[in-house]
């Protein structure tokens, strides 16, 4: 018996998986591809060249000529063949569940990256269903113990929309959403001096939430009637600018990309008011960490202290004393800045020093939000979002930190991230995960929280069924009963 086998054992509740990973196998998808889009769009997928394989393809030469960052190399199982295995055949994974320790797991796609991403509006939409297809085709028979996740494309709501209600047709219990879609801006400006843009910059990436091209409050709402929860993960669709750099060093891009990413994502939902108007909605941010999470609650926090409507005020310009500004720098700049400034006109120079700006229409960035202090702030935050932690992640801890505001306990989920590179070896993921109990980072109740309670309530939250007939329906029928009790309230 393997330790990970044994640490599960040794626990009083089962672990819950949110983000493994197969790897899929592509002559058992072709065929759902090819019934999504009919012979003719079929055919043109086939033929298009695939921005993926280029990527991975560019030689270094091609890199340095052309500026395309070094994308993933060497990502999946190669020596450990029963590990490859394991990602690539679903019933060898339902399998080998117990030696691994884990009692349910949510599976997202590997080949199926980028393909919420895909510019042609026909090819997007079917290739994201003939992927989901397959997953409930395949994984139906293993759905005591594996849940593989749909995708859903969103370069509009009305997309996103059908495609959910086509999961939900199809017995999909999950749903995985990306963390954005790039846009062409309506009028680029080739002369913007901006030091925020790029030179000629043409295309801006939109995160669903703040300043988004759509209204995405359909797609939550539909989502939350369906009972899915919202899980993000990054690279289902397209990939935001500025998040690999490296030509040449592939590690150098992809440590702390997701959390770089999904921060974006969470400020985008949390400022643009989602969270204020779903307050039942779940939301994860896969295989990102929680550590930036902790960052983010805390300067949210500060700046709405400073910059809330109450407190503007205090920053206006309009408010400053200009005759008592001039008297104190006669009095104390006398000697060396206005000996230095020689002869000019003092008013002017004054009134040039405040960082003024010009300010937007609504000067309150915290509209959408409808918060009106540091607690309801932190209430708006905390319960509604999730963090997928890998298994070695000691940033786990800052969730349960007590710098937190106000006791707070962010809410990370395990995510093993089975099938990919950083996981050296399937069978030692849990023993791994619980190594940080050993260690002291985490104590054992929030070992409970981040394998089993949080995991569960994620899913739970929007779906109080989702466990019923799996193998973790009895040791989640409580926390079942807790979502059951607080739809009924909502409803009520």
């Amino acid at each position: 018996m393997g330790e990970s086998q044994q640490v599960r054992e040794g626990l009083d509740h089962p672990v819950i998986d949110v983000d493994g990973h197969v790897i899929e196998f592509m002559p058992a998808i072709l065929p759902h591809i090819r019934e999504a889009l009919g012979p003719a769009a079929f055919q043109r997928y086939l033929d298009q060249p695939s921005p993926i394989a280029r990527i991975l393809e560019a030689d270094t030469a091609t890199r340095a000529a052309t500026g395309t960052p070094q994308s993933a190399w060497w990502g999946t199982p190669a020596a450990n063949v029963t590990d490859l295995a394991t990602a690539v055949i679903p019933r060898f994974m339902y399998e080998r569940l117990d030696e691994l320790g884990i009692d349910f797991s949510v599976l997202y796609p590997t080949k199926g990256f980028g393909i919420a991403g895909i510019a042609d509006a026909e090819l997007r939409q079917g290739v994201c269903r003939g992927f989901n297809d397959y997953y409930a085709d395949t994984y139906a028979q293993y759905a005591d113990r594996m849940a593989p996740a749909g995708v859903i494309p969103m370069h509009t709501p009305d997309e996103a929309i059908a495609e959910l209600e086509h999961c939900k047709a199809i017995g999909l219990k999950v749903v995985g959403f990306p963390e954005g879609v790039t846009r062409p801006i309506p009028s680029p400006d080739p002369g913007n001096l901006s030091p925020f843009m790029y030179p000629g910059q043409a295309w801006w990436f939109d995160h669903f939430g703040l300043d988004s091209a759509y209204d995405y409050d359909p797609v939550w709402a539909k989502a939350e009637e369906l009972g899915f929860a919202v899980t993000c993960h990054g690279g289902l669709g397209n990939m935001p600018t500025g998040s690999f750099v490296s030509r040449t060093n592939y590690s150098y891009n992809h440590i702390g990309s997701f959390a770089q990413r999904m921060h974006h994502m969470c400020k985008s939902l949390f400022m643009g008011g989602v969270t204020a108007r779903f307050p039942r909605l779940n939301i994860a941010f896969l295989e990102c960490g929680v550590g930036w999470a902790a960052i983010l609650l805390a300067d949210l926090l500060e700046h709405w202290e400073k910059r809330n409507p109450e407190a503007l005020p205090s920053l206006d310009p309009a408010s400053i004393d200009w005759a008592r500004f001039e008297e104190l720098m006669r009095t104390y700049g006398a000697d060396d800045l206005l000996a230095k400034a020689g002869d000019i006109d003092l008013d002017a120079a004054l009134r040039a020093l405040p960082g003024t700006g010009v300010p937007p229409d609504d000067m309150d960035d915290w509209r959408f939000l409808q918060v009106s202090s540091e607690r309801e702030l932190v209430d708006r935050f905390v319960p509604r979002f999730f963090f997928g932690c890998e298994a070695d992640d000691r940033s786990i801890a800052y969730a349960f930190s007590k710098a937190n505001p106000f006791g707070a306990r962010l809410q990370p989920v395990f995510s093993s991230d089975l099938a990919h590179w950083d996981v050296e070896e399937m069978d030692e993921v849990v023993a791994e995960a619980f190594g940080l109990v050993r260690k002291g980072v985490l104590e054992e109740r929030d070992f409970r929280e981040f394998v089993f309670e949080n995991p569960a309530r994620l899913l739970l939250g929007q779906n109080p069924d989702i466990f019923v007939g799996t193998a973790v329906e009895a040791a989640t029928a409580p926390l079942a009963d807790a979502a059951r009790a607080a739809q009924a309230g909502v409803a009520g």
